[in-house]
Protein backbone atom coordinates (compact mmCIF):
# COMPACT_ATOMS: atom_id res chain seq x y z
CA UNK A 1 0.00 0.00 0.00
CA UNK A 2 1.28 3.39 -0.65
CA UNK A 3 2.13 6.16 1.78
CA UNK A 4 -1.29 7.95 0.30
CA UNK A 5 -3.70 5.23 0.24
CA UNK A 6 -2.14 4.51 3.61
CA UNK A 7 -2.44 7.72 5.15
CA UNK A 8 -6.55 8.03 4.18
CA UNK A 9 -7.09 4.67 5.49
CA UNK A 10 -5.87 5.92 8.89
CA UNK A 11 -7.31 8.83 8.82
CA UNK A 12 -10.68 7.06 7.98
CA UNK A 13 -10.39 5.13 10.89
CA UNK A 14 -9.57 8.26 13.59
CA UNK A 15 -12.37 10.12 12.01
CA UNK A 16 -14.99 6.83 12.21
CA UNK A 17 -13.56 6.17 15.96
CA UNK A 18 -14.56 9.99 16.71
CA UNK A 19 -18.11 9.41 14.71
CA UNK A 20 -17.36 12.54 12.38
CA UNK A 21 -18.45 12.46 8.90
CA UNK A 22 -16.61 13.52 5.91
CA UNK A 23 -18.17 16.86 5.98
CA UNK A 24 -17.65 17.59 9.58
CA UNK A 25 -14.08 16.58 9.97
CA UNK A 26 -13.45 19.17 6.97
CA UNK A 27 -15.37 21.84 8.59
CA UNK A 28 -13.71 21.50 11.86
CA UNK A 29 -9.93 21.56 10.15
CA UNK A 30 -10.76 24.02 7.59
CA UNK A 31 -10.48 21.47 4.19
CA UNK A 32 -13.71 20.60 2.38
CA UNK A 33 -15.61 17.79 2.37
CA UNK A 34 -14.32 16.48 -1.01
CA UNK A 35 -10.75 16.68 -0.09
CA UNK A 36 -11.44 14.59 3.14
CA UNK A 37 -12.66 12.26 0.46
CA UNK A 38 -10.16 12.27 -1.76
CA UNK A 39 -7.37 11.80 1.27
CA UNK A 40 -9.04 9.24 2.92
CA UNK A 41 -8.76 6.77 -0.87
CA UNK A 42 -5.77 7.65 -1.12
CA UNK A 43 -5.74 9.96 -4.37
CA UNK A 44 -5.61 12.96 -3.24
CA UNK A 45 -1.74 14.19 -1.44
CA UNK A 46 -1.85 16.27 1.46
CA UNK A 47 0.28 19.48 2.73
CA UNK A 48 1.51 18.82 6.15
CA UNK A 49 -0.27 22.07 7.73
CA UNK A 50 -3.78 20.91 6.37
CA UNK A 51 -2.66 17.35 8.12
CA UNK A 52 -1.67 18.75 10.85
CA UNK A 53 -5.25 20.38 11.20
CA UNK A 54 -6.93 17.22 10.75
CA UNK A 55 -4.86 15.17 13.16
CA UNK A 56 -5.64 18.22 15.66
CA UNK A 57 -8.87 17.48 14.78
CA UNK A 58 -8.60 14.04 15.30
CA UNK A 59 -6.78 14.00 18.47
CA UNK A 60 -3.73 12.09 17.18
CA UNK A 61 -0.26 13.07 15.95
CA UNK A 62 0.72 13.30 12.17
CA UNK A 63 3.22 9.87 13.17
CA UNK A 64 -0.03 8.34 14.30
CA UNK A 65 -1.43 8.34 10.34
CA UNK A 66 2.27 7.63 8.56
CA UNK A 67 3.23 3.97 7.79
CA UNK A 68 5.56 2.65 10.41
CA UNK A 69 9.26 1.96 8.14
CA UNK A 70 11.80 -0.41 9.01
CA UNK A 71 13.93 2.16 10.07
CA UNK A 72 12.05 3.24 12.59
CA UNK A 73 10.51 1.66 15.45
CA UNK A 74 7.10 2.53 16.86
CA UNK A 75 6.99 1.19 20.60
CA UNK A 76 2.81 1.94 20.24
CA UNK A 77 2.67 0.23 16.88
CA UNK A 78 -0.16 -2.52 18.20
CA UNK A 79 -2.37 0.30 19.63
CA UNK A 80 -5.92 0.73 18.15
CA UNK A 81 -6.70 4.19 16.87
CA UNK A 82 -9.19 4.40 20.19
CA UNK A 83 -5.98 3.87 22.12
CA UNK A 84 -3.71 6.29 20.57
CA UNK A 85 -6.45 8.80 20.35
CA UNK A 86 -6.62 8.36 24.29
CA UNK A 87 -2.92 8.52 24.92
CA UNK A 88 -2.48 12.14 22.71
CA UNK A 89 -5.51 13.06 25.12
CA UNK A 90 -3.88 12.03 28.39
CA UNK A 91 -0.34 13.32 27.81
CA UNK A 92 -2.47 16.84 27.55
CA UNK A 93 -3.39 16.71 31.45
CA UNK A 94 -1.99 18.07 34.22
CA UNK A 95 -0.41 15.65 36.39
CA UNK A 96 -3.83 16.65 39.01
CA UNK A 97 -6.21 15.19 36.61
CA UNK A 98 -4.34 11.60 35.17
CA UNK A 99 -3.93 10.93 39.01
CA UNK A 100 -7.62 11.67 39.00
CA UNK A 101 -8.18 9.72 35.84
CA UNK A 102 -6.16 6.97 37.21
CA UNK A 103 -7.89 6.72 40.48
CA UNK A 104 -11.33 6.85 38.61
CA UNK A 105 -10.51 4.40 36.12
CA UNK A 106 -8.75 1.40 39.39
CA UNK A 107 -12.06 2.09 41.19
CA UNK A 108 -13.92 0.90 37.88
CA UNK A 109 -11.69 -1.94 37.04
CA UNK A 110 -12.66 -3.35 40.37
CA UNK A 111 -16.53 -2.84 40.10
CA UNK A 112 -18.17 -5.95 39.23
CA UNK A 113 -19.06 -6.64 35.77
CA UNK A 114 -22.74 -5.81 35.96
CA UNK A 115 -21.95 -2.52 37.54
CA UNK A 116 -19.25 -1.61 35.01
CA UNK A 117 -21.73 -2.33 32.03
CA UNK A 118 -24.50 0.40 34.04
CA UNK A 119 -21.82 2.55 34.04
CA UNK A 120 -21.38 1.68 30.13
CA UNK A 121 -24.72 2.05 29.30
CA UNK A 122 -25.25 5.09 31.45
CA UNK A 123 -22.31 7.02 29.59
CA UNK A 124 -23.49 5.35 26.04
CA UNK A 125 -26.89 7.13 26.94
CA UNK A 126 -24.95 10.22 27.80
CA UNK A 127 -23.02 10.35 24.57
CA UNK A 128 -26.08 10.00 21.85
CA UNK A 129 -27.53 12.94 23.72
CA UNK A 130 -24.45 15.05 23.78
CA UNK A 131 -26.53 17.56 21.28
CA UNK A 132 -29.74 17.26 23.53
CA UNK A 133 -27.74 18.56 26.36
Amino acid sequence: MDIKKYMGVKIKEYRKTMKLTTMELGYLSGTSQSTISEIERGTRSIQVESLAKICNVLGVTINDVLPITASKEKTDASYTPEMSQLINLISSFSSDEVRLLTDILLKVNRLPQTDRESLKSLFNSLMNNKNKL
